[in-house]
């Protein structure tokens, strides 16, 4: 799932053109899609056809009036979002999945969502911790021009919480490890109980994923399809998975990490103080 590897800052360009009103025709999405895709702009692992496919139903949902109303009714799952979306109800009735954001990031963290059944979200974007970690530069939110993602969101500088998986953790298997808390960037947000295990912060962390990036479990342990990859991953506020205190198992994760929480608590302002707390191994190698 994840890797280990950190990537240079070296910044990816945005689409070129003028940004795109709410109300563009079906037929001016298609043909954003299809200018991105000659450009040679098309998401890592996605194939060409998922590319035109997510292209296309955002047309359609933009083109659709109606469809707006249908995403926030219908859209169960809580992802993990860029930078600066509001809630899903927000970004999913106003992101055309013209893909600028994905094509900003300058270390292809943002993602666009597959085709799934989860017809909605298609197309719209997902941060994915494989090769980096999201550093808050806001390149996303400077190419977004729908308003999806935007400045004064909470999540502007808190992304999400990070969730220790007690069944994959080595520090908490075996222990010895400590990457996690030694890497985090925001000071207090990874602590070490007397046994050694890393427990999290809830209110300091800020959900950037370099603790899940540099977890080095999938190294030190031998493979077990019944455990997560990873000891440590980051998930969305509104997940189930950030209402469960503490270290959750693989099972749980698996579960809960993308499903939205039914308590009446988002988190949306945990996290608020960590971006002047970040003070052990915030800078980029």
């Amino acid at each position: 799932m994840q890797g280990m590897k950190e990537k240079s800052s070296g910044q990816a360009t945005a689409g070129s053109g003028a940004a795109a009103p709410l109300g563009a025709s079906a037929a001016d999405g298609a043909t954003r899609a299809d200018d991105a895709t000659r450009s040679g702009r098309r998401p890592a692992g996605m194939s060409r056809r998922q590319f035109v496919m997510a292209g296309a139903a955002g047309a359609v949902l933009v083109g659709a009036g109606g469809l707006g109303a249908f995403a926030r009714d219908t859209a169960q799952a809580a992802y993990l979002r860029p930078p600066g979306a509001e809630d899903e109800a927000h970004l999913l009735a106003r992101c055309d999945r013209c893909q600028r954001c994905v094509q900003a990031c300058p270390y292809d963290l943002v993602q666009p969502r597959p085709l799934t059944w989860d017809f909605p979200a298609v197309g719209t974007p997902e941060l994915i911790y494989k090769d980096g970690y999201c550093d808050f530069c806001m390149k996303c939110v400077e190419a977004c021009p729908t308003g999806a993602l935007s400045w004064d969101a909470p999540s502007a500088a808190n992304i999400g919480v990070a969730k220790v998986v007690s069944d994959a953790c080595v520090a908490w298997d075996w222990g010895g490890c400590t990457v996690c808390a030694d890497r985090c960037p925001v000071e207090g947000a990874i602590t070490l109980d007397d046994r050694g295990r890393p427990h999290v912060d809830e209110v300091l962390c800020d959900g950037c994923g370099l603790c899940e990036m540099v977890c080095p479990a999938p190294s030190l342990r031998a493979y077990d399809a019944s455990t997560a990859e990873k000891g440590i991953y980051v998930v969305s506020r509104q997940s189930a998975a950030a209402a469960v205190p503490g270290a959750l198992t693989s099972a749980e994760l698996e579960e809960l990490c993308r499903t939205r929480r039914t308590d009446a608590g988002t988190g949306t302002t945990a996290g608020a103080g960590a971006a002047g707390s970040r003070e052990k191994g915030g800078s980029r190698e």
